[in-house]
């Protein structure tokens, strides 16, 4: 059976796919993600990880790789065209590279801005996590999650509602919301795009 891992770079981001990936995949591989502990880290070792993933690969075992990361204030095309790179340069081919159409073995993929772009992209999993919502009329901008300033606008919202007064607990928020989560309706793209990718390995 085919083995999928999936490298973030936060705890919240594995968090979210513990709770997504099995409704995702259901059943048709086996999965896991490695927490890599922040985007620096995942990109400084991701050529070493990517050279040890190509000889596994070569020794013939059915292994498949996602790599994810949240743009941040990162040019989109630029941290796109550095992971692409990365992984050529591990002799590894992408689904970019061969638009789908012949055998590839990572996808690379950036949640824009941030992983909180994915929760703003389901009003129905809020509001599933925080009852109080549920009487609550949503922003416009939820229609289009990933516009910028994400994390920012989820928790002004949230807090205006009396929901997370303090901070944002990024890794709680994760477990409450992405378990109601439905993936084939999420708004945000790049949520979409990595659910495609996801599928596309399947």
């Amino acid at each position: 059976m085919t083995r999928i891992e999936v490298l973030v770079e936060e705890s919240s981001m594995e968090e979210a796919l513990r709770q997504l990936l099995p409704r995702i995949v259901n059943g048709r591989a086996t999965w896991k993600t490695i927490n890599m502990r922040n985007k620096g880290r995942l990109i400084k070792e991701l050529p070493k990880r990517l050279r040890a993933y190509r000889r596994q690969i070569d020794s013939g075992e059915d292994l498949r790789i996602i790599v994810l990361v949240d743009r941040d204030s990162d040019d989109c095309h630029a941290l796109k065209r550095r992971l692409e790179s990365i992984a050529r340069e591990a002799g590894l081919i992408t689904k970019a590279a061969t638009q789908g159409q012949s055998l590839f073995h990572v996808v690379t993929r950036i949640a824009i801005e941030e992983l909180e772009a994915w929760y703003m992209g389901d009003i129905d999993a809020l509001k599933a996590a925080f009852s109080s919502l549920k009487s609550v009329k949503f922003p416009r901008n939820f229609s289009n999650p990933d516009n910028g300033g994400t994390w920012e606008r989820l928790h002004r919202f949230l807090k205006r509602n009396g929901i997370y007064r303090n901070s944002f607990p990024k890794i709680d928020a994760a477990r409450r919301i992405a378990k109601h989560m439905n993936p084939e309706k999420n708004l945000s793209r790049s949520f979409q795009a990595f659910r495609n990718g996801v599928e596309a390995f399947l």
